[in-house]
């Protein structure tokens, strides 16, 4: 596989449990799954199933009950120390005393390359940042501080990116131009992208592909290809397919118990 090329990533009997004998939660039951080279996948499921241990496992932030996971090869550390693969989560988690550049630039320099300053300023225009490179975290909206986080991932030309509910912090109008204008960004960089989303409609319009998992312990319940051109747009096959995900999701409901 060529250095820049987007790798495949392979899970193979992969769980995750917490606890010990008699006090043991499955958080996520052995999976198999694997994941296009430079495809977008999105991963759905009612809340506390699992998406973000399946996540972390992914990017070797947590340690497998079972099983591995192998991304072009390489162990998700092997990806992480060679600044491969970056990690976005739902709290933009800026350092509040560096401004919008400094913490952009910040991320490079812990990606052990060297400083790149017009890149740095070529990324916060790209994410729309542009006039406000010198504003600290506390000047910033929402919306602004996860375009600041994105940017931060971007800024080490990663291979892999994992997405744990960026927009879920910021309002619903934001969430919406943010789900319009991001994914470009990677999409057209070549990059094997994994979003974990609460959102079914923001499944649909930012993937390839949407993994439904059953509540924990988490299994995969449904794999839906979402064949949609670029740019996305609303329409009848979009909403088709929206239907499709959340009817695999209430299909992964357990039943509600029954009155007495």
């Amino acid at each position: 596989m060529q250095a820049n090329a987007p790798p495949p990533i392979q899970c193979r009997d992969l769980s995750r449990s917490f606890g010990h004998a008699g006090a043991r939660v499955d958080a996520l039951e052995p999976v198999e799954l694997h994941f296009a080279a430079g495809e977008t996948t999105a991963i759905v499921g009612p809340s506390g199933c699992g998406k973000s241990t399946l996540l972390r496992l992914i990017a070797g932030l947590d340690t497998p009950s079972t099983g591995s996971v192998r991304i072009g090869g390489e162990t998700p550390l092997q990806m992480r120390q060679r600044a491969a693969l970056s990690v976005a989560f739902q709290d933009a988690a800026l350092l509040p005393w560096r401004t919008v550049r400094g913490n952009i630039a910040l991320a490079r320099k812990l990606a052990r390359l060297p400083p790149d300053p017009a890149s740095v300023d070529r990324l916060i225009a790209l994410v729309g940042l542009a006039g406000f490179e010198d504003r600290r975290p506390a000047d910033l909206s929402g919306g602004m501080r996860q375009r600041a986080a994105i940017a931060r991932c971007l800024i080490s030309d990663p291979r892999v990116l994992l997405l744990d509910e960026p927009f879920g912090a910021v309002d619903e109008l934001t969430r919406a131009r943010l789900n319009h204008e991001l994914p470009a960004l990677w999409q057209g960089r070549g990059v094997t992208t994994l979003l974990v989303t609460h959102s079914v409609s923001e499944a649909v319009m930012l993937s390839d592909r949407v993994i439904v998992l059953s509540p924990r312990p988490a299994r995969v319940v449904a794999d839906i290809a979402i064949d949609l051109a670029r740019p996305r747009a609303t329409g009848a096959e979009a909403d088709a397919l929206i239907a499709n995900v959340t009817e695999a999701l209430a299909q992964s409901a357990p039943p509600r118990p029954q009155p007495a």
